[in-house]
């Protein structure tokens, strides 16, 4: 018997479990990936200095391959760009994982690797066991008084749970990006002006409905990590997209390649449930408009695993005593991603010829778009610069565009800020009214959502 057995060993998990034991719970790690591949993801590899200090976690050394000054933003034909400041680093997948995991272990975390769940079983409205299976060999049965899915984008765990639950909540297709991506040692280095920065370039050619990539993993600019992402439930291929765009302009040794399912949306309108919890891409705690994840992924593991820890103190967990959970995620991330996501929707329209007249022109400046991205809110300010950049450059259909979106990026915090229930009783009539505003939103500029996936 466990007091926690947590499903997937990427930052999440591997979080969740080192918080927990070090607190001096017993926790099972379930991984589908044998030991020595754990951290082992295909993604940008980036990561905003500021998430590790709202968690107070000091930055491992040995993990970073690289340092950022900030993100440069490059218009479709790349003659113009928008500079972010904020320090940021290029952190090895597989070497932060396994320092993550190292750290878990030695506090006491039981692995079970090459595991994958296959069963859950419930009883009394919670869950009572999950059930594994090692690879070519037989089932085993873990029981816990809290279950954890820190799975991944297609989660093992919650799918398996009733679906009137609120936490098994099926997003739609176009709530994901399909990425690929390749972390090449280049003939050619990156120019030294670039070299510094997480480059993203906007581009529906190449990268329909997302973007594409290219993050210099070392100081030389010589190993770069290169990939794009294209809008879930289209007929586009990132690979494809790959192979045709980027291969030859970066040329040289493959060191690692890969792809696979982002998130790009708003949060699950609750990340606990009964005696579940969930992070990571398994909760969508991701930033919608870039799909960063692993820094927003650490703080909704904090959160969770720190508040379970005393919740675990004093009692048994369940819906409502681990109910603040979700205020505080809300609070450190989780409106500001809500927010987003309608300008992700917004986004997801505009054409090649859009963001070459709105980079060229200087419509927002690097700060006001790191505020965007720290704060999360379209505030006065910069949506008056915008518009009075509009009307002066004669886009009056785009100010009025701007105008919608501000006004549903400000209903849509509001409803998570001000109306978010502060008990589950209320949670399915607020899941409706979000529905309702995410769909009349959707239907105004005409964005088709596509069908609910399936897992």
């Amino acid at each position: 018997m466990y007091d926690v057995v947590v499903v997937g060993a990427g930052v999440g998990g591997l979080y969740s479990s080192l918080v927990l034991a070090s607190k001096g719970f017993k926790v099972a790690l379930v991984e589908s990936k044998p030991r020595g591949r754990i951290g082992d993801k295909t993604c940008g590899d980036a990561i905003g200095v500021h998430h590790f200090q709202h968690i107070g976690l000091p930055i491992p050394e040995s993990v970073v391959d690289h340092r950022y000054r900030g993100v440069k933003v490059k218009s479709p034909s790349e003659e113009h760009e928008l500079v972010v400041p904020g320090e940021g680093v290029s952190v090895n997948r597989v070497k932060f994982g396994q320092w993550l995991l190292k750290n878990a272990l030695d506090h006491g975390v039981e692995l079970y690797d090459e595991h994958t769940l296959v069963g859950v079983e419930l009883k009394d409205q919670g869950v009572s066991s999950v059930k594994v299976k090692r690879v070519g060999g037989g089932l085993v049965e873990l029981k816990a008084r809290y279950y954890i899915d820190a799975s991944g984008a297609r989660p093992s765990l919650r799918t398996k749970l009733p679906p009137e639950w609120p936490i098994a909540e099926r997003p739609y297709e176009t709530d994901f990006n399909l990425a690929y991506r390749e972390v090449v040692e280049v003939e050619k280095p990156v120019d030294e002006a670039d070299v510094h920065y997480a480059v993203i370039y906007l581009n529906t050619t190449v990268a329909p409905g997302g973007y594409w990539w290219m993050f210099p993993k070392d100081r030389g600019g010589s190993i770069v990590n290169v990939g794009l992402g294209v809008i879930g439930g289209s007929s586009y291929n990132p690979r494809h997209n790959y192979d045709k765009y980027l291969r030859g302009r970066f040329k040289g040794r493959v060191l690692h390649a890969g792809g696979g399912i982002v998130p790009t949306r708003r949060p699950l309108p609750t990340m606990v449930w009964s005696n579940v919890g969930s992070v990571g891409d398994a909760a969508y705690t991701v930033n919608p408009v870039h799909g960063g994840g692993i820094g927003s992924t650490m703080e909704a593991a904090h959160i969770l695993a720190t508040h379970l820890a005393n919740v675990l103190e004093s009692g048994e967990p369940n819906t409502y005593n681990m109910w603040e959970v979700n205020l505080k995620y809300l609070e450190a991330y989780g409106v500001k991603q809500a927010g987003l996501d309608v300008l992700r929707m917004f986004l997801q329209r505009l054409s090649n010829e859009d963001f070459e007249w709105i980079i060229r022109n200087k419509l927002v400046d690097g700060s006001s778009v790191y505020d965007l991205g720290v704060k999360g809110s379209l505030g006065e300010k910069v949506v008056g610069a915008i518009s009075t950049m509009v009307k002066l450059l004669g886009r009056p259909s785009l100010l009025g565009e701007l105008r919608v979106l501000r006004m549903y990026m400000n209903k849509v915090e509001g409803l998570y800020k001000e109306d978010y229930p502060r008990n589950p009783d209320e949670i399915k009539r607020w899941v409706s009214r979000v529905e309702e505003l995410f769909d009349e939103y959707a239907r105004l500029i005409g964005f088709n959502r596509g069908a609910r996936v399936k897992w």
